[in-house]
């Protein structure tokens, strides 16, 4: 266990390494709407630090209601902050109407899973009081697209909570999941799984999560999900397993839409397309279908 640990470090290490370069170019490069409100870097629980901040987009002239989609970034669990999904979250406000609610949270491994996902569940207290939210969209990318399944489940289940120690206290509705290029199951002794549980003796270790918990088709037949759109696109290499928990889906029940980009000389249906390059037309289309499921 502990050399599988050595190699996750080093995979970590190169991966935020190959990400960081990536996205700096990206977020250098990006132009975002004029016609977007920014409410940013909001502290949602003391102390005041970063993994702890959220931003509100909204259309210009309209006010935040009672209903917002609340975004959240991937990054393999180790890796990302709220900025990186700004341009598509700001996308999604104004071309909705419904505001988007941006939120940062504590990364692996200086938080277990059961931390990542308490941090979530504390920026939904926050916007539900100070707010007035009690209807929410989840959105995620990549492990963003995972934990965005994972609330919608967990929202629905308090014994599933009390398993892996995750508390909330606002009573909110969970009306769609969405989902883009979702990471979907894992591998408890590889990159990123290995994070999931602290080791023992650590700050914050000992949390046992269930291995249920790391395929979310276990999770999924037994919480359900409210309707639920999935992104992913033919050069994603996650898409073998967004088709899978489509398929799983349509078998459970669960209405479900999806999208399925193909790549073309204007641009190439990566992992996160929709994130990384939202002018494409392949990631409008894509939007587009996200927002149809979050107004049903």
């Amino acid at each position: 266990m502990l050399f599988a640990r050595f190699i996750a470090e080093k995979q970590r290490k190169a991966f935020i390494k190959n990400c960081t370069r990536n996205d700096s170019v990206r977020l250098a490069a990006e132009v975002l709407p004029s016609n977007c409100e920014a409410e940013c870097d909001i502290n949602y629980e003391a102390p005041d630090i970063p993994e702890h901040r959220l931003d509100i987009y909204k259309l210009a002239g309209t006010e935040v209601g009672d209903t917002a989609f609340f975004l959240i970034h991937g990054g393999a669990f180790v890796y990302g902050y709220k900025e990186l999904d700004k341009n598509f979250g700001m996308n999604l406000a104004v071309f909705s109407g419904i505001p988007v609610v941006n939120v940062n949270y504590h990364l692996m491994p200086e938080k277990n899973l059961s931390g990542v996902l308490n941090d979530l569940c504390m920026a939904i207290d926050f916007i539900s009081k100070q707010k007035g939210i009690r209807k929410i969209h989840l959105a995620g990318d990549s492990a963003g697209g995972y934990l965005a399944v994972m609330l919608g489940c967990l929202l629905r289940d308090k014994e599933i909570r009390h398993d892996i120690g995750v508390f909330i206290k606002s009573d909110v509705e969970v009306v769609s999941v969405n989902s883009i290029c979702g990471l979907y199951e894992g591998d408890r002794k590889k990159f990123p799984g290995i994070y999931f549980t602290k080791p023992a003796g650590s700050e914050d270790g000992d949390v046992e999560i269930p291995e249920y918990i790391l395929d979310l088709k276990r999770v999924i037949k037994r919480t359900g999900l409210p309707r639920t759109c999935l992104v992913t696109g033919d050069k994603d290499f996650l898409h073998e397993t967004n088709v899978k928990m489509r398929d799983f889906l349509i078998e459970e029940g669960i209405p479900v839409k999806f999208y399925d980009a193909i790549s073309s000389e204007t641009g190439t249906a990566k992992h996160v397309y929709a994130i990384s390059d939202p002018a494409w037309q392949e990631s409008h289309s894509a939007l587009k279908l996200i927002i149809e499921n979050a107004k049903g």
